[in-house]
């Protein structure tokens, strides 16, 4: 059993997302996310705490893992001792030899850095008031590694804080928003290809079928969204942990273009039937995909579409 695989199955049993399991045993979202990539796994009291939260013990959630883990690295130290003796074998035959045989190392490894898998490249920005303004910053990161690809924008906070010293974006927000805090003012960070900090999307209790469901839609800030009858449908792949779109069976079907308007503290109901575009859905676990956009001064980049999400589950 794959301890990352357990957490993740326990988490969506549980119709929690990565940000609020996250937030229950006081990690990041992105460290759910490790942990269910199985990039990294939970210390010794992280696994206490989950226990807790899933309500089964800690000889249930990891199972043989960290035996696994033990025999990894036990097999993973051997084989580096291997290598060392084969190395000074090299070395001991000839130092134009062993050269040759580092060089070869190093353009290897540089490749499987290179080929490791760092995730989407997400796009977040932080805008915040300071003395009667308005400054923002933009920063494109791998989501594992949170490695920085590229940043810019309001040049009063690269000029102030040196920001091109940090390699890692959640830090670089969190020197931002501490600066502007300390100085009186207040910062609100937006992930551009995530909408879940701008519109909050939920399925109302009790409305869920095979064939559709009712979501309930708040709009989280001052400025008016919009949004469509256009959604899709994706399920979740437990094989591979991808999301897969699903086959739309009906090559005619098509959306009422209709618009509508929500804003703040003004929740709208939207009824989404899909019976005629993928048929009844069969047992498994799947999310209602639909794109939003601003009608009025946008608090992030314009003219462009965003997306939010929200998981269902068919017994």
């Amino acid at each position: 059993m794959n301890l990352g695989n357990e957490i993740l199955k326990l988490r969506k049993k549980k119709g929690l997302s990565q940000e609020e399991l996250g937030e229950k045993i006081d990690v990041t979202r992105q460290t759910i996310s490790n942990w269910e990539l199985g990039e990294t796994t939970p210390n010794i009291e992280q696994l206490k705490l989950l226990s807790k939260e899933f309500n089964i013990s800690i000889d249930e959630l990891v199972d043989n893992d960290l035996q696994d883990v033990l025999v990894e690295k036990v097999s993973n130290t051997e084989k580096l001792a291997g290598m060392i003796l084969k190395i000074i074998k090299i070395v001991l035959i000839g130092i134009p030899i062993a050269i040759v045989v580092l060089f070869i190392f190093a353009i290897l490894f540089k490749v499987a850095v290179k080929s490791k898998d760092t995730g989407r490249e997400i796009e977040e920005s932080i805008h915040c008031k300071l003395y009667g303004e308005e400054h923002s910053y933009s920063i494109t990161y791998q989501e594992l590694t949170g490695f920085p690809i590229g940043q810019g924008g309001d040049a009063y906070f690269s000029d102030i804080l040196d920001l091109d010293k940090y390699d890692d974006a959640h830090q670089i927000f969190n020197v931002i928003n501490d600066y502007v805090k300390r100085n009186g003012g207040t910062c609100n960070v937006i992930e551009e290809k995530n909408f879940e900090k701008i519109v909050n999307m939920y399925v109302k209790e009790g409305s869920q079928t095979s064939t559709g469901l009712t979501l309930i839609i708040e709009n989280l800030t001052d400025f008016e969204v919009s949004y469509g009858e256009a959604f899709y449908i994706e399920q979740y792949n437990y094989k591979n942990n991808q999301w897969e779109k699903l086959k739309i069976i009906n090559d005619n079907a098509a959306f009422i273009a209709i618009g509508y308007n929500v804003t703040k503290d003004n929740p709208r109901e939207l009824k989404q039937t899909w019976n005629y575009m993928y048929g009844k859905l069969g047992k498994g676990t799947y999310r209602i995909v639909k794109d939003f956009s601003f009608n009025s001064d946008r608090p992030i980049s314009e003219d462009k579409i965003y997306y939010n999400s929200v998981e269902f589950y068919i017994d």
